[in-house]
């Protein structure tokens, strides 16, 4: 009789679980609206901030060799989200920090070589060679993305040796911190 009496209460309590956590969302999805301001319109708590996404991203693909292989995710902030695959002294997950006039710095190079004239991806289909993925946010808040593992003209072959001098290092700081 007891374990009957333990199992309705274990039923019941199930049941009403639910309904506590539905309400607990929709108390934080609600959008408060300054008094006196009827003009305003919410804003959706969906969309991210510019904040929150990168304006750069920067990887270096394996090869069948020890190369290194990572990703970065640069904010604007200079927030750089790191994750090291292979080949790197910190294989994980890492916040990094650069400077915000880096960050500037490495849009402007990007701007200057006319990224946004660069083609998707410059190979001659060698099968072991690391990939140089760069993206950079564009003018109408789109991320292009570029791949570059060999063929690529001059303009291309010196912005991507500038962000790798600009970014690379990084991959040696995240050792340190360990």
């Amino acid at each position: 009789m007891r374990h009957f009496a333990l199992l309705l209460l274990l039923f019941a309590f199930g049941l009403t679980l639910p309904a506590c956590a539905q309400k607990a969302t929709t108390k934080t999805q609600k959008v408060k609206i300054k008094k006196g301001k009827s003009s305003q319109k919410p804003v959706a708590a969906t969309k991210p901030a510019a904040e929150e996404t990168p304006v750069i991203t920067f990887e270096r693909t394996p090869c069948f060799g020890t190369c290194p292989a990572f990703t970065m995710q640069v904010f604007a902030d200079g927030r750089v989200l790191y994750e090291g695959r292979h080949g790197v002294p910190f294989v994980g997950k890492k916040e990094l920090k650069i400077s915000p006039a880096a960050v500037t710095d490495l849009l402007r190079q990007a701007k200057e070589s006319h990224f946004d004239q660069f083609a998707a991806q410059y190979t001659q289909h060698t099968t072991d060679l690391p990939s140089t993925v760069i993206g950079v946010k564009q003018a109408n808040g789109q991320l292009k993305v570029v791949r570059v593992e060999e063929g690529e003209p001059e303009n291309v072959r010196q912005l991507v040796t500038y962000f790798g001098h600009q970014l690379d290092p990084l991959v040696q700081t995240t050792a340190a911190d360990r």
